[in-house]
């Protein structure tokens, strides 16, 4: 006599190999942002030196936000974690354009409501933090897990919908310009 339950067991066993497959890329694929500014402030640990100054690492750090720098990045070769980004997130950002400016080229970013507020909350927050320790924060744009651009948040202009972030190379702005 044949067990009926005999087939279910393949299709249990099929499901969970693709339970564990999802389970293991999940953590891999949200550490790494599409797109996102993330600001100094808010490296973790394993991204600070003993004197809490910016250190790259060879190894992925354990943190939310994980990105490399390549070789042209101002804040070295390897790997940075971050606890989190500030600004606009991917899905609001309304339309972007790569225009040329005074130092570079610039990523001009049209927003949604919602990432105007993003945008306006954070302003907010790193004025009082210029006005408190005299140094103006820097940000990393962050595209595809890459840092491509690195600007201070006094450089940054924004004005109604509308968000410049300096400090690209051309093809580095087109590229980003391109994947919205």
């Amino acid at each position: 006599m044949r067990r009926p339950y005999l087939a279910d067991i393949s299709v249990v066993r099929a499901l969970a190999a693709l339970l564990a497959s999802l389970a293991v890329a999940a953590p891999a694929s949200a550490a790494t942002p599409r797109f996102a500014v993330l600001d100094l402030h808010d490296l973790v640990r394993a991204s600070r030196n003993a004197f809490g100054d910016v250190q790259t690492s060879r190894t992925r750090p354990p943190a939310p936000f994980v990105v490399r720098c390549g070789s042209g990045c101002r804040l070295g070769a390897g790997w940075l974690g971050f606890t989190g980004r500030v600004g606009p997130a991917a899905g609001q950002v309304v339309f972007a354009s790569a225009v040329p400016g005074r130092g570079g080229w610039s990523l001009h970013l049209t927003l949604s409501p919602r990432g105007r507020a993003a945008w306006a909350a954070f302003a907010r927050a790193a004025a009082r933090r210029e006005k408190r320790e005299g140094v103006s924060d820097v940000l990393a744009v962050a595209l595809g897990g890459r840092v491509l651009a690195v600007p201070f948040a006094s450089q940054i202009a924004f004005s109604g919908p509308h968000l410049d972030l300096p400090g690209f190379t051309r093809a580095n702005a087109r590229l980003a310009a391109k994947s919205f």
